[in-house]
């Protein structure tokens, strides 16, 4: 069977009885080892708990599908495996465990593998393909593929859910795992609601949620108008007919691309999951509630390590325990060249622990010396030494930016402003603004060799759309795949945020939508292939008709080196004490804060009061938060006077904040004790939502209504997942905040809205409010 880590009961969780494989670690298999048939189920708490170092670590093992050995192989690919423990259910099964799988490309087909462990070896069957592309009068397809094993405890036999063609799931049952008896279609697009293009990669379990009338779950995914594949959820009462949720329970974001799929449910220490692969390459995790409604943030699971054979995109994972240990078995490669692979995980790794909160995210207390805040007359020659035909260039230098056109030529013919590359490790940012709506219009960010040999970080928008790209061209080709080309997803605004990093052996990009937080971009660029010398902004739109627009480029900073830093670190120091007519040193100040006073809400912005009332005053005020030196403050004495200082603090996230104080003259120091605040405003309140589609005839304004609390600077107003509105709003806390989305032309179905608020300190999602379009 799929085995999992037992489920560790809390004081919230509620009992129930299940039978084995419920929510195995990827799929159910069948019915749970009977030392394991009663267990609690996790509570739904998704955001609060585990962090991405709980995950455990898997290590590379090896190959399953070796392609030269391989005797059913008609297009040298392999994707999905899916795991099944024959030897718990099947009569006279041909081993332990089997393992299904097969090609995409057409023919596709089902093949069957075998072996008495999880380790291997692993033994194709030679009758494999064991379900084909054709099967009588039930259906003709060009190919048939992604396997899904399910033990039907009701039944007492196995289902196989596959897909063929991508629009269709369907399902098959045997008794001995290798002679199927078809048994129809289960979830189609139909289903999935307008527009829906594919309902594949179907993953099967036992329902966990105690309380849902169902008693099956689904994952499988669909592809939007947008060409933007999702995680939906279907549920079913008998594992034939199956109903599908409207809305999604996955939707990529920046750290993972434009698609997601291959989704699969899997516990681990009392937790569950919903594990998937991405556009990014790699298989990402989320927490998820047992009525799998409510997702965690995007957690890195597995991803190649770049040694020897453990290299490229890793896709479809199953995880499954037997008594050898926990195995994580999936597809490497690119997507139509696949093999199966299989790690296991070490229970004695350590993950590498999440990167902490960059205090700086844009250089703006400390870059290098070689940045440029565009904000002078003309660029510094000596800093720009680098360009290309830069006696053509356009640019301005226009209110503290650098304004450039988007020139019509490619790389090879636009006036290029370029630096010279530093030896070693660097990292480059920018702050770009630009609405490119006409194709090829692009700006970004150049890693320039010569005119043929490149790399790009851009905003381009193509023939489907925007897309943000970091891509490689070599002897003038490109690499351009879906992993490094992507839709930029709702987050993008006109303003956005460029990095390229290099360890000296390779770049890497990162892009952020906000400022704070930057998520992997695209593929490492090998510096040692493409030899660059110089980067810098660049745009243009290529020979085509497309309109000229302008690129804003607020700056360019250099991550600072080691020196740098400590240079710039520098800067805030207590000062030598003058000598004075002090005889003691400083009384004991007290230390308040505003933080509430003027509205109630503890929303990262305040003063910190410091009051001496009587005694030996101070020459020099030190104020610490959480440890670290923020504010040095020259006073004057007056001894016996009070002193008395107001220190502005804004900005601050929600987290909690220890304030002291030490006064100083030039007899010693004395600390006030510790005050401490409490932040959990600094995000914007939760919006009412409303609508007035009273006659259901698809035409309606959702509103969304902040009546009182902090602020939000922007919205966004999403249906089903997907942006309809969007906008800035001016803040002005704790006042109302208003926004709404105008929606026509919706065919007769049920629609789900959610709004989003935004400031510098975070998101803020509404209740969902669904509306329902009878005419």
């Amino acid at each position: 069977m799929r085995a999992r880590a037992p489920r560790l009961a809390t004081a919230a969780a509620l009992a129930f009885t299940v039978l084995a494989g419920a929510m195995a670690p990827a799929t159910a298999a069948g019915p749970r080892e009977d030392a394991a048939a009663t267990t609690q189920a996790a509570t739904a708490v998704v955001q609060d708990g585990p962090s991405q170092e709980d995950l455990p670590v898997f290590e590379y093992q090896g190959v399953i599908t070796d392609k030269e050995t391989m005797s059913y192989n008609p297009t040298n690919e392999y994707i999905f495996p899916a795991v099944f423990h024959a030897g718990a259910h099947l009569e006279d099964p041909l081993a332990e465990w089997y393992l299904y799988l097969g090609p995409h490309d057409a023919p596709g087909g089902i093949v069957l593998m075998y072996s008495d462990s999880l380790a291997g070896p692993w033994t194709e069957y030679e009758g494999s393909p064991v379900i084909a592309n054709e099967w009588g009068e039930h259906y003709s397809v060009s190919h048939v593929a992604t396997p899904e094993p399910f033990w039907h405890p009701e039944e007492d036999e196995l289902y196989l859910y596959f897909h063929g063609e991508n629009t269709t799931t369907r399902y098959a049952t045997s008794s001995d795992g290798i002679h199927f008896e078809y048994g129809g279609e289960a979830v189609t697009t139909a289903q999935g609601g307008p527009g829906i293009t594919e309902t594949s990669y179907a993953r099967v379990f036992e329902h966990p949620d105690a309380d849902s009338p169902y008693a099956y779950a689904m994952f499988y995914m669909d592809n939007t108008p947008q060409n933007i594949r999702r995680i939906r959820v279907a549920e079913s009462h008998d594992g034939r007919e199956w109903d599908v949720r409207p809305d999604p329970l996955v939707v990529p974001g920046a750290a993972e691309g434009q698609n997601v799929s291959s989704a699969n449910l899997w516990e681990w220490e009392g937790q569950l999951y919903v594990i998937y692969h991405a556009s990014s390459g790699k298989i990402h995790a989320r927490t998820v509630n047992d009525a799998l409604t409510e997702t965690g943030p995007t957690w890195t699971l597995h991803e190649a390590s770049g040694v020897g054979d453990d290299t490229g995109r890793v896709a479809a994972p199953d995880i499954v325990t037997d008594e050898t240990g926990t195995y994580l078995f999936y597809e490497s490669g690119d997507r139509l060249g696949a093999t199966i692979k299989y790690a296991k995980l070490n229970p004695d790794a350590v993950r590498e622990p999440a990167p902490g909160t960059d205090p700086d995210p844009l250089r703006q207390q400390c870059s290098g010396a070689a940045s440029d805040e565009f904000d002078g007359a003309a660029l510094d020659a000596d800093l720009w030494s680098a360009g290309v035909r830069t006696d053509a260039s356009a640019h301005e230098l226009r209110d503290g930016s650098l304004v450039l056109p988007t020139y019509r030529a490619g790389v090879g013919g636009a006036p290029l402003l370029l630096q010279d590359l530093p030896d070693g490790a660097w990292e480059v940012t920018t702050e770009l603004s630009i609405s490119p709506d006409q194709s090829f219009q692009q700006a970004g960010l150049l890693l320039y060799a010569d005119d043929a040999n490149y790399a790009k970080l851009d905003l381009v928008h193509g023939s489907q759309g925007l897309r943000l790209e970091y891509i490689l061209r070599r002897g003038g080709s490109d690499r351009n795949t879906g992993f490094d080309s992507v839709v930029p997803g709702a987050g993008l605004g006109e303003t956005f945020w460029l990095r390229l990093t290099s360890d000296g052996d390779t770049a890497v990009a990162s892009v952020s939508f906000d400022g704070e937080t930057f998520e992997p971009w695209g593929r490492p660029v090998d510096l040692g292939a493409l030899s660059p010398t110089a980067v810098g902004p660049f745009a243009m739109r290529g020979a085509t008709d497309a309109a000229e627009i302008e690129a804003s480029f607020a700056w360019l900073r250099w991550t600072p080196t080691a020196a740098e830093q400590e240079a710039c670190e520098g800067g805030l120091v207590i000062p030598e004490i003058p000598d004075d007519d002090e005889t003691s040193a400083p009384g004991k100040a007290s230390l308040r804060t505003t933080s509430g006073w003027a509205t109630g809400l503890h929303d990262g912005s305040f003063e910190v009061l410091v009051d001496l009332w009587w005694g030996t005053n101070g020459s020099v005020l030190a104020l610490y938060e959480n440890g670290e030196l923020i504010a040095v403050e020259n006073l004057e004495l007056a001894t016996p006077r009070a002193q008395s200082l107001r220190v502005p603090v804004s900005g601050r996230p929600n987290g909690t904040y220890t304030y002291t104080a030490t006064l100083i003259n030039s007899q010693g120091g004395t600390q006030t004790q510790p005050v401490t605040v409490v932040v959990d405003d600094a995000e914007p309140g939760r919006a009412q939502l409303s609508h007035d589609n009273w006659d259901g005839d698809g035409a309606f304004t959702v509103t969304a209504n902040l009546w009182w609390g902090t602020n939000a600077t922007s919205y966004r107003i999403l249906e089903d997942g997907v942006v309809v509105a969007e906008g800035p709003l001016v803040a002005a806390t704790p006042g109302a905040q208003r926004a709404t989305a105008t929606v026509s032309g919706r065919a007769p179905g049920t629609y789900t809205y959610v709004a989003e608020l935004t400031n510098a300190a975070g998101t803020t999602a509404s209740a969902p409010v669904k509306v329902t379009v009878r005419r």
